[in-house]
């Protein structure tokens, strides 16, 4: 193979990685972490028993006003939308960034 068929393989590659977009992939994120959180406490409302969502009540910790109750189920929903939000723009971001550095250097 001589070096232009060499060189216009690599582009061809380089175009075909494919970039996220980090406000979609930030949507999907925050829509399961939201959506994961409400159904984990409400499961665990409807449940019921001595000590209810005994575990799950130590985020509170961590998400202040939280707790396993129908109102910390809608917390719940806003805090894990909101991490998972942050979470997802911020691996599509880096990821974005890592595939941009090595197409640069594949030039």
């Amino acid at each position: 193979m001589n070096r232009s068929a060499d060189l216009r393989n690599r582009d061809l590659i380089s175009s075909a990685i494919a970039r996220l977009h980090a406000g979609i992939l930030a949507i999907v994120c925050g829509l399961l972490a939201g959506t994961g959180l409400l159904v984990a406490t409400v499961w665990l409302i409807v449940r019921g028993g001595e000590n209810v969502g005994e575990h799950l009540g130590l985020l509170r910790n961590f998400l202040p006003g939280y707790s396993v109750t129908w109102g910390g189920a809608v917390l719940g929903l806003v805090y894990g939308a909101l991490m998972g939000a942050l979470v997802g723009w911020v691996t599509g971001w880096i990821y974005n960034r890592i595939v941009n550095l090595r197409h640069s250097a594949s030039r």
